[in-house]
Order: structure tokens, then sequence, then C-alpha cells
């Protein structure tokens, strides 16, 4: 069923998702041929048409596919979708694992579409890139660490990402319960924000809590280091360390809006 279920949610996205994609790939292609001219306004023009294009790329997917999942579930279709004879969480279960499935080719997509971005940006600054240099730059930024370090921090990047959907649908299934429907999509948009407001203050508690970051130790090597976080702010400095403690804290609150969001779907839903 969950297979099934999946399918429908590719037939239902596909089309617009290909013309993100492709709207995201022609973009940075433009761009970069712009970096190749020799008048130099067009060239800087042309970086920063590519690399907004590239950085735009995976909230673009990630906001159409939030709305697609109201829309879907609570809007236009949703009447439909709540009349399956499916379990709710089930339902649930199969759009999530489509937008994390999405989510993780935007990622992998965007990382292809980086290249480009990177010799177009040194095109227009003036400089040549070569794949020789490239390469040599990229294994002198990787030898800074253990491979499992950035394995381990690839694999947060994109667990935290999936996590962005989580958010999405929460806010759209909350906004969209009895006491909010008739607001219609000004429901989940509400709910959003105040969720945004609401983990701003979590994330800076936790790194408060956890007085750990990464950034490089004596040798020059990136190693996780201790750093009072709480007496760094009162100082208003700003260490060249990243903090670690917000980590735990978005994979809790991205596990409570699952476990909520799936209580919406089996116990709370209301259709406009």
């Amino acid at each position: 069923m969950v297979s099934t279920l999946i399918t429908h949610e590719y037939l239902r996205t596909r089309t617009w998702l290909a013309v993100v994609f492709g709207v995201a790939t022609l973009l940075t292609v433009v761009g970069t041929l712009m970096a190749y001219t020799p008048w130099g306004f067009i060239r800087v023009l042309g970086f920063i048409l590519s690399f907004v294009a590239v950085a735009a790329f995976l909230f673009v997917v990630q906001l159409g596919l939030a709305f697609d999942y109201w829309r879907s579930s609570y809007s236009k279709t949703g009447y439909f979708t709540q009349s399956l004879p499916v379990k709710g969480s089930t339902i649930y279960g199969a759009k999530f694992l489509w937008g994390a499935i999405v989510t993780v080719v935007t990622l992998l997509w965007n990382v292809v579409l980086a290249v480009p971005v990177i010799f177009g940006g040194a095109r227009a600054m003036g400089d040549g890139m070569t794949w020789a240099a490239l390469m040599s730059n990229l294994r002198s930024a990787v030898g800074v660490a253990p491979l499992w370090t950035w394995i381990f921090l690839g694999f947060l990047f994109v667990t935290l990402s999936v996590g962005g959907i989580a958010q999405y649908y929460f806010a759209a299934s909350l906004g969209s319960e009895s006491r909010m429907n008739r607001l219609g999509i000004g429901g989940p948009i509400i709910v959003w924000f105040v969720l945004y407001l609401v983990m701003q203050v979590l994330l800076l508690v936790g790194i408060v809590a956890v007085p750990l970051g990464l950034g490089p130790g004596v040798d020059g090597h990136l190693a996780v280091m201790s750093v009072n976080y709480l007496e760094t702010l009162m100082q208003n400095n700003n260490p060249d360390i990243m903090p670690l403690g917000f980590f735990p804290v978005l994979f809790i609150v991205s596990a409570v809006l699952i476990w909520r969001t799936v209580v919406s779907w089996n116990k709370k839903v209301s259709l406009a």
C-alpha cells in the first residue's frame, strides 16, 4: 500500500518538480556561461544568478512539497485523500517518505550544480579554475579532518534537511485542524511562523546547554572542543567554531513534530 501511495505522490508532483529542477539547472548553466563572457559586470551578474539558483533550490522544492502536501491533504483534493480506506498515519508516512526522497535527490543535484557555480565564481573574480585545481582544493579541504568526520557531517546535513519536511508538514497539519481550518492556508502559515520563533529559542538553549563546537585544533585539523557559548554571547564575541548543541535539539524536535503530525492524521483530521 505504501508503494502505491508513493507512486501517486510521484505522479501528482512530477510535473512541477521537473519544472523546478529544469529552471534551476537552466539558470545555473546560463549564469555560468555569462561568467565566461569578457564583460566584468556580466560575469559578476552571471555568477550571482547561478549562485542564487543553487542556494534557493532546496528551499523552493521543499516549499512546493509543503504546499502540495497541504493542498492534497486538506484543501482541493483533501476529501479524496482523507476518504481513502487507509490509516491516516500510513498516508502521512508515504507523503513524508516521498518528501524525504525528493529532498535527498535535490541535495545530490545541488552538488552537481555547485560545480559550474564554482568555476563561474572563479571566472567572475578574474581568476581561472581548472578541474585539477578544483580537485586539489577539495582534497586539501577534506584533509583537515578524518573521512569519517565528513561522512558524519554529511549524514547530519541530509537528516536535518529532511527534518525541514517534518516542520512544513507539521505546520500544514496542525494549521488545518478544526480550530484553524477556517483560515485556509493562513492556518499553516501562522503555525509555521510560531514554530520558527520557538525553534530559534530552542536552538539557542541547545547551543548554550551543550558547550561543544567543531573548529580548527592546534594542528590545524578539525576537532571537537569545549566552548562557553553563554560567555561568548554575553561578551558579544563570535568564535570561529561551529556549535554542536543545535544538532540534538533539531533531532528531538523533528521526532516530536513527526509524532504530533501522526496524531493529527489519526485523530484530528478536519477538512474545511
